[in-house]
C-alpha cells in the first residue's frame, strides 16, 4: 500500500508561491571616443561598475561616461536579442534613436 502523505500548502517564501520576475535592461552609454551597448538584469549596479572602470571596455571609454538611452524589458533573453539587433545597426545614432523609438 503507498503511504499518503498530508498536502503542503504553498509558503509566500516559496518560489512556486510567487514566480520570480526578473527585468532587465538594454542600455547605451557614449563616452568622449565611443559608444557602447549592452544589457544586465541590475542597471545601477552595471553603471557602476563602468563609472569605477572595472571592465575593458570602460577603459577605452576615455573620460566620462554618460547614459544615453535605456529599456527595460521582461526578460534577460529578451535584452540579449534587442542588444544584438542594436548593435548589427553599426551606428550607435541609428541605435540611439531605434531604442528611444520604442517606448
Amino acid at each position: 500500500m503507498v503511504e499518503q502523505r498530508p498536502f503542503k500548502a504553498l509558503v509566500a517564501s516559496s518560489s512556486l508561491a510567487r514566480p520570480k520576475l526578473s527585468m532587465a535592461w538594454v542600455y547605451i552609454l557614449r563616452g568622449a571616443r565611443r559608444y557602447y551597448i549592452g544589457a544586465t538584469e541590475n542597471l545601477e549596479r552595471r553603471m557602476a561598475e563602468h563609472k569605477r572602470g572595472n571592465n575593458h571596455t570602460t577603459l577605452r571609454f576615455g573620460g566620462e561616461i554618460q547614459l544615453v538611452a535605456t529599456r527595460e524589458l521582461a526578460s534577460m533573453a529578451e535584452a540579449r536579442n534587442l542588444e544584438l539587433a542594436l548593435k548589427r545597426k553599426k551606428n550607435p545614432r541609428l541605435a540611439i534613436s531605434f531604442l528611444q523609438s520604442l517606448k
